[in-house]
């Protein structure tokens, strides 16, 4: 190429960036030019032929239209246990079926829909309630009626690199919205302090209001004061201290992580963060809690913009290896946090408990691990393969050691969603329960339970599959208000049988471990979801109460604010 020809080029490639910038400013300055830039690169991703055979679109993923309230169960075999009264709340993505499928879908982007059922063990009756929750975002796209944010499924390709830079960032600015206020609260659940909220991975904790027959109000986003970055899905009350410790991470500016504490009375203490020791954001959807330390996992797992083109916005890195950072309750300085690295790269997306052995020299860690992961890939069969796995830090050597826990499906059945009694949270509890399945995506096809040792080794206890076409969301452990003992208690659970159609809410023995239901309870149509709560019939009052008395408080302070005007 001559002199004329390299001159021409350059002009050319000018020129297009020319254009490219001036497009860039069009869409950032205007929100009409926003929203039809938006929709020409939804239709340049085939978003409608994609969602055509999105599988977590199809079947009983497919979101449901109807919000319903105090519709009536009828118990179809057995019964529901003693003692089994207050509410079951299962938390899940649910898209409003009415704006289409006009935007390239991940299982991830649904709007949070509650499915609660009320049991009543006295009168032997269970009501069913359920519903959106109106976060900002919800309520925005409802009033524009058609999906206007960008969501995980959209980051892909170029269009979604373009996305992520010149849309992203302005619908949120258009809709009077932060990064942490625009979330979906699809995730996971948790009572605290009297008060429930609703969780996601990118947002702060979305308050939700209950009455006593199960039927619920949303009440807005919280961030007590303090909160700067999103809490993630899994903080966990410790039942010694009645603390609400929680974490939280994202994307650039440092740091990428933080943790930190909230007091029944609403303070947060010790809010602390760090910077992983490469600067990238990991995966950190959980952390764990003991007596005397915070975990936290900087996992192989990274976020990348820069890889969004390749639809790998979160990628496992195979020359990562894990790492996981002991950080001493208390503490307020990032220096104090001890990083321990395994031998390998590993993804641990849920911890089933952590605790401090008696002569607090070690911390013990039991999780769900993979060696693979693809967040774009989650489907009916995928790399992953999720196991337990148990962790022993040595906190004199500053050393640990990892094992893979022996069971009898290692490696034809993924292992997740683990549960133990809540009252063990942070404290050695002796039993541990996980949903196990063939498949990849959140449905499970039966329950196993597992035998921890305070000061390391278990096993494998007992395990049980469903039937045939039988799936269901997460099982989770209900304990048992008359005994307390780490296996009394219930697994409940939401199961879909797909070959009929038919949907059951069902009761299983934790300490027995039998196949055969205690309960099962026809109910309509629920959609695989994320993470469930219970919320006992005592902690219901006192949470309702504790409404009344806010209100009270803000029907004084308007009169007063009157009175003063």
């Amino acid at each position: 190429m001559g002199f004329c020809g390299c001159l021409r080029f350059t002009l050319y490639l000018a020129g297009a960036l020319g254009l490219l910038a001036g497009i860039g400013a069009s869409v950032v300055n205007s929100m009409w030019m926003n929203h039809a830039f938006d929709s020409f690169l939804d239709r340049s991703q085939g978003a409608e032929a994609y969602n055509e055979k999105n599988h977590f679109l199809l079947g009983n993923f497919a979101p449901v239209g109807d919000e319903l309230s105090g519709l009536q169960l009828a118990v179809v075999q057995g019964k529901i246990p003693e003692g089994l009264d207050g509410i079951f709340i299962r938390n899940g993505p649910n898209p409003i079926p009415e704006h289409g499928n006009k935007k390239r879908y991940h299982w991830f982007d649904g709007h949070g829909y509650l499915h609660v059922v009320k049991f009543d063990s006295k009168s032997q009756t269970a009501s069913y309630s359920s519903g959106w929750l109106q976060t900002p975002r919800y309520n925005y796209e409802r009033a524009l009626g058609h999906a206007y944010f960008i969501g995980v499924g959209e980051y892909i390709g170029l269009a979604g690199l373009l996305k992520a830079v010149f849309i992203a960032p302005k619908k949120m600015e258009f809709a009077g919205l932060t990064r942490i206020t625009s979330g979906q609260a699809n995730t996971a659940l948790v009572h605290h302090a009297k008060r429930f909220y609703a969780l996601h991975e990118a947002s702060l904790p979305f308050e939700i209001r209950f009455n006593m027959d199960g039927s619920f109000r949303s009440a807005g986003y919280e961030d007590f004061g303090t909160l700067n970055m999103a809490m993630s899905a899994h903080p966990k009350v410790d039942p010694a201290t009645d603390e609400l410790v929680f974490h939280g991470y994202g994307a650039p500016p440092l740091p990428n992580l933080k943790w930190g504490a909230i007091r029944a009375d609403g303070s947060v203490v010790n809010y602390v963060g760090v910077t992983t020791n490469d600067s990238r954001t990991p995966l950190a959807h959980d952390f764990a809690l003991t007596r005397t330390h915070v975990v936290l996992l900087d996992t192989s797992v990274k976020f990348e913009p820069k890889r969004i083109v390749d639809g790998q916005v979160f990628f496992f890195d195979d020359a990562y290896n894990m790492r996981l950072g002991l950080a001493p309750r208390g503490t307020q300085a990032e220096d104090d946090v001890v990083w321990y690295e395994l031998e390998k790269p590993l993804v641990i997306m849920h911890v089933m408990n952590a605790w401090t052995t008696d002569d607090d020299k070690h911390v013990m860690m039991w999780a769900c691990g993979s060696t693979a992961f693809d967040l774009n890939a989650i489907q009916a069969m995928n790399n992953s393969r999720f196991a337990l796995y148990e962790f022993q830090f040595d906190l004199e050597a500053e050393t640990v050691v990892q094992r893979r826990v022996p069971s009898p499906f290692n490696g034809l059945l993924q292992a997740e969603f683990p549960t133990i009694h809540p009252k063990y949270h942070g404290a050695y509890s002796s039993y541990g329960f996980v949903g196990i399945s063939p498949v990849s995506d959140g449905r499970f096809t039966g329950i196993a339970k597992f035998h921890m040792h305070s000061t390391g080794g278990g096993e494998h206890v007992a395990s049980f599959t469903f039937a045939e076409g039988v799936f269901s969301g997460e099982p989770l452990f209900v304990p048992d208000a008359n005994r307390e003992g780490a296996d009394h208690g219930w697994m409940v659970t939401v199961q879909h049988n797909e070959k009929s159609g038919e949907t059951f809410v069902v009761i299983y023995d934790a300490e027995t471990m039998s196949e055969e239901p205690v309960a099962v309870l026809d109910a309509p149509r629920i959609p695989y979801g994320f993470h469930g709560a219970w919320l006992s019939e005592g902690d219901l009052q006192a949470h309702v109460e504790s409404w009344r008395e806010r209100d009270l408080e803000s029907l004084k302070d308007r009169r007063a604010a009157c009175f003063v005007a």
